[in-house]
């Protein structure tokens, strides 16, 4: 089987997940599956491991991207291409907004949180992984002002709105949400509790329910003891 392969199927089927418990992006996945209603089973890739560079992983996904979703016969790969076939075939609406000018607005946020803010995240979860120090202080203060940086603008930008980053909830609220998380179990909660409207905002998220499935969609993220523990939760 590899990227992007079809073939015909028989009966229900659940998809399948990839992925490793500190990373931003499996974390996003979890919640898009809560939100959507899917039964998401997961298997962990040790990208710290090097799994991601294995032959048998590079057939699946050639370029190495991670996490990888399979579903039946189809495997797509890379946060992008998995939380858009997500919302297609999870359950109700699409999460994308319908008014061009707020579906501009959510991924102009969804490209802040991938290119500052997920790989210094990253940064500051390096400590976490089996209570060692992976990163020195310098490379963490450097991660935390370049999030900072980008949370003050997002900040002032939360300080109009009445419940979510760019009108309903929306992709923007799912990576941003996964990001965040992984800040407060690397025990840097300052960078949410200084900035009052992203605190509003995150406790917000925190409780949000899936209009689907009836899930409160934060529970699914990964805890500081999976991560430590390298275990990778399914969605039920």
């Amino acid at each position: 089987m590899k990227l992007f392969s079809k073939k015909k199927t028989t009966g229900s089927t659940d998809m399948h997940l990839r992925g490793y418990p500190a990373d931003p992006n499996t974390n996003k996945c979890l919640l898009m599956a809560a939100e959507k209603d899917i039964r998401l089973n997961c298997e962990l890739l040790d990208i710290e491991a090097g799994a991601c560079e294995s032959p048998e992983y590079r057939r699946l996904s050639p370029f190495g991207k991670a996490p990888c979703l399979k579903e039946g016969g189809y495997v797509v790969s890379g946060i992008q291409a998995i939380l858009a076939y997500m919302d297609v075939r999870g359950e109700g609406g699409s999460l994308n907004p319908k008014k061009a000018a707020i579906l501009g607005e959510q991924n102009y946020w969804v490209d802040v949180a991938e290119r500052f803010i997920d790989p210094n995240v990253t940064v500051l979860t390096s400590r976490l992984k089996n209570n060692t120090e992976s990163a020195n202080e310098n490379d963490v203060q450097s991660a935390k002002a370049v999030i900072g940086e980008a949370m003050d603008t997002l900040d002032t930008v939360l300080s109009d709105r009445r419940r979510f980053i760019a009108g309903d909830y929306s992709f923007a609220d799912i990576h941003w949400t996964a990001a965040v998380h992984l800040c407060v179990l690397a025990d840097h909660q300052d960078l949410i509790s200084g900035r009052p409207n992203i605190k509003q905002w995150y406790d917000r998220v925190k409780g949000h329910t899936s209009k689907v499935s009836k899930k409160q969609t934060y529970s699914h993220l990964a805890s500081l003891e999976e991560i430590r523990e390298k275990r990778l939760k399914s969605v039920a």
